[in-house]
């Protein structure tokens, strides 16, 4: 195959006919299936050009298109992306254009209890999960119930207990939280459902653009805020969920599920590294598990129990599936889902009007 900078040339050429481009910049990630390039035009035009490596990638990208779709019809106060154009089916490879969202991704590392951003991720976050959830149900996207999520946990528990990699008393901790029901009491939302803090794009402390909707569903709310958790110290994340809770109406268990989902994930990034055969990955899921359990151990974690009910404690640890609650069969929404064969959409315009465009794609 030719060289990636001619290579990259024909794709773009091929997706946005007529325009010229003078810079490229890489900004793919390891892991994520997807080349991704920052083109610029010689008229200063930012374009974001993705071209999926795997199968799995291209239905993911598939799926943004459509929730970007569903999105252009909703009011927010940040930008998100739009289509710009497709390679056409003869093209070397496959490759999708989208409008650049410009923005300087936040470092939650780096914010302080006195910086306005933390108000303004809060209300951020509020206005997606504010969205009317027929928006996203009419659309086709996914819809998770609360027992579904909690069946589908308990699942993925008992494979992390199996590694034998997990120390017994985060096990505890996370199959108590797991058998309370009455912490899973909350109503579906619709969720941005991958949020990382670079994806939320500020300029001058402010959220203006949102990155990356291939996962919007209507979901736990605590799904958005897990990240939070994960990346920032304590204080921090009880800041953004404060201005959260000041923008929407949030349920009394909103944290301790937020907190729930960040820790189950470091067991997630486990089971995913090992089924690969990454042993660098292992190593390093099992020593961010490892830390994780000296928190447990020094106090520094939050209580997972629920705010306004009395939960049970489990006295032993086993395979929490068999308990008579998560037995029944795990059914996922997805039967409704319209997968979107990319190599069926002809090359577009950027300079094509929205409703002819719409017409082009679906």
């Amino acid at each position: 195959m030719g060289k990636p900078s001619l290579i990259l040339a024909a794709l773009a050429a091929d997706a946005l006919p007529g325009l010229r481009f003078v810079q490229v910049q890489n900004l793919s990630r390891e892991g994520d299936g997807l080349t991704t390039e920052l083109l610029t035009t010689d008229d200063n035009r930012q374009i974001l050009l993705k071209s999926p490596n795997t199968a799995a990638a291209a239905t993911e990208l598939g799926t943004e298109v459509r929730a970007l779709r569903v999105l252009k019809n909703v009011s927010l106060p940040f930008s998100v992306s739009a289509l710009l154009g497709q390679t056409s089916p003869k093209a070397i490879r496959q490759a999708l254009a989208f409008e650049y969202v410009p923005g300087q991704p936040v470092d939650l590392t780096k914010v302080r209890l006195e910086d306005p951003i933390i108000n303004s991720i809060g209300q951020a976050l509020a206005r997606i999960h504010s969205i009317p959830t027929s928006v996203v149900s009419d659309s086709g996207l996914p819809e998770y119930q609360p027992a579904q999520r909690v069946r589908e946990r308990v699942a993925e528990f008992d494979r992390a207990m199996d590694t034998g990699r997990i120390h017994r008393d985060l096990l505890e901790r996370w199959q108590n939280a797991l058998l309370d029901v009455n912490l899973f009491r909350y109503q579906p939302v619709v969720v941005h459902g991958g949020l990382r803090s670079d994806l939320l794009l500020a300029e001058e402390s402010i959220i203006v653009g949102v990155a990356e909707w291939s996962q919007l569903s209507i979901d736990d709310p605590a799904t958005d805020l897990a990240f939070i958790y994960g990346e920032a110290d304590p204080e921090i994340a009880a800041a953004i969920t404060l201005a959260y809770e000041g923008s929407i109406r949030a349920d009394k268990n909103l944290k301790q599920r937020a907190n729930l989902y960040f820790e189950l994930s470091l067991a997630t990034y486990l089971l995913q590294v090992m089924a690969l055969g990454d042993e660098a990955g292992t190593e390093e899921a099992t020593l961010m598990l490892s830390q994780l359990h000296q928190d447990l151990e020094s106090g520094s974690l939050p209580s997972l129990s629920p705010t306004e009910f009395a939960s049970s404690a489990a006295e032993v640890i086993t395979p929490i599936s068999q308990a008579a609650s998560f037995t029944a069969p795990v059914t996922i929404i997805t039967d409704s889902i319209e997968v979107i064969d990319l190599a069926e959409v002809g090359p577009v315009s950027i300079e094509a009007k929205p409703e002819k465009l719409e017409e082009d794609l679906f």
